[in-house]
């Protein structure tokens, strides 16, 4: 009978179940689908709502640039004290004489301002005529600042379903890692109860007994150390979707397979279109051309028509009040080449934009192609994995028979029950690294893939 507890015990460990959606520690947990992580990693990530603030900002920006096309109020008030007082001397005939009048004034004349406060008001209306070129200009360029925000939303976005993707995967990994390190005690757990009565019964060796106990207390401690890693890991996933850390939850199973038969080119063609970090190159080199036809416009003069009224107080010699309308231009005839110097940085500037933009698809291309053949080898690699794991367990049941029958010693089936392990090992890790290449491909390809 005790032959027979040991043989179901390694029996039962050598197929464990990859219960990867089990929860470890307590029913109450959340059960998390990879789907619904996403979506709330989207929704309340930090990073990313900081991203996003940013193109709120953007397009604060647009909105006000296209205000200065609008006439420009100025206003101006002084207020100030004399120090001393003003006199304004008019000679005797200083505005003409006059037949039958005489001179004016008719004698040498002084007004004098007493040192008192006087204020100064003015005020002006002036609407831009020929700045509304490059203030068109300016609209548009900061119209592509805030185009470039959004692909950069766009790529944080990736990146944070990237990163959850894979916290997600090592997760599962180390859950289902969990789930056959706990068969594992328990076979051992079950072992050392029926060693110690066969020790008793003098029909067993008490090293093999102290060996199975040794092997319990390394399982007992890659648990530690395992439970210790799947916490660590549940916290900054927690994180990633914004919320407490501390909040309980499991994960589902993924399924490992992957279309074999992808359009590599068809991948490539879309990756160039929709890529935020080739957009954004695009852009990049849009607005560094709208800014050399900016620095162009230095060179139209500024011409403005303008409304302006002034108030004097507690001057009496001066006019109280009095308005304008007329043309204003400001030009600057002469720079000596600081326009055309400072054109031609420009001029580089997009020369430099233009072939961050080929630099920027080349890197694309190649990144598709090799993150799709990283791809294709951790397929296969999985494959062997699994090939690898069944032969293990057919070994343990082939060992585990002969145990039965007494054809071998415990200790033959422990070195196969821990080559099984070891092969669950690698195929765990496979696993993980299938997952992750598949994550790293659709970033690449820039879809926003959520299973």
């Amino acid at each position: 009978m005790t032959t027979r507890i040991v043989a179901s015990c390694v029996l039962a460990l050598g197929f464990p179940a990859l219960a990867a959606g089990q929860p470890v520690s307590g029913a109450a947990a959340e059960r998390l689908s990879l789907e619904t992580a996403i979506r709330i990693a989207v929704d309340n990530n930090r990073q990313l709502q900081t991203a996003l603030l940013q193109v709120d900002k953007a397009g604060a920006d647009v909105a006000a640039a296209r205000t200065r096309r609008l006439p420009v109020f100025e206003t101006e008030v002084t207020a100030s004290q004399l120090l001393s007082p003003v006199d304004f001397g008019f000679p005797q005939g200083a505005f003409g004489e006059y037949p039958g009048i005489g001179p004016i004034p008719s004698t040498d004349t002084t007004l004098s301002v007493p040192r008192q406060p006087v204020y100064y008001l003015a005020a002006q209306v002036s609407q831009p005529l020929t700045q509304l070129f490059r203030i068109n200009l300016g609209i548009e360029s900061a119209g592509t600042t805030r185009a470039i925000e959004n692909e950069r939303v766009r790529a944080e976005r990736l990146s944070v379903i990237n990163n959850v993707k894979r916290l997600y995967f090592a997760i599962l990994q180390t859950t289902s890692a969990l789930a056959a390190n706990g068969e594992a005690i328990e076979l051992y757990r079950e072992l050392d109860r029926t060693l110690q009565v066969r020790v008793t019964q003098k029909v067993a060796l008490r090293a093999d007994a102290l060996d199975v106990q040794f092997r319990l207390a390394q399982e007992q401690l890659e648990r530690t150390t395992r439970q210790n890693t799947l916490d660590s890991q549940k916290e900054r996933l927690n994180q990633l979707l914004g919320r407490d850390v501390r909040t309980p939850f499991s994960v589902e199973e993924v399924n490992a397979n992957f279309p074999v038969d992808v359009d590599v080119q068809a991948a490539q063609t879309r990756a160039l279109e929709t890529r935020p970090d080739v957009r954004e190159a695009r852009l990049k080199l849009e607005q560094a051309d709208l800014d050399r036809r900016m620095k162009k416009t230095d060179w139209i003069p500024e011409v403005s028509v303008a409304l302006s009224y002034s108030s004097n107080f507690n001057i009496d010699v001066l006019p109280a009040n009095f308005a304008t309308v007329g043309v204003q231009l400001k030009w600057e005839p002469f720079d000596w080449g600081r326009r055309k110097h400072e054109l031609a940085a420009k001029t580089l500037t997009v020369q430099q934009a233009r072939l961050g933009v080929r630099d920027v698809e080349d890197r694309t291309l190649l990144e598709i192609s090799s993150r799709f053949r990283a791809l294709a080898e951790k397929r296969a690699m999985l494959n062997v994995a699994q090939m690898a794991q069944a032969t293990a367990r057919e070994k343990l049941r082939v060992k585990t028979n002969q145990y039965q029958v007494q054809a071998v010693l415990l200790p033959d089936v422990l070195q196969v029950r821990a080559e099984l392990a070891d092969t669950n090992d690698r195929y765990q890790q496979a696993l993980l690294d299938f997952w992750a290449a598949k994550a790293d491909y659709e970033l690449a390809a820039g879809e926003e893939v959520i299973r």
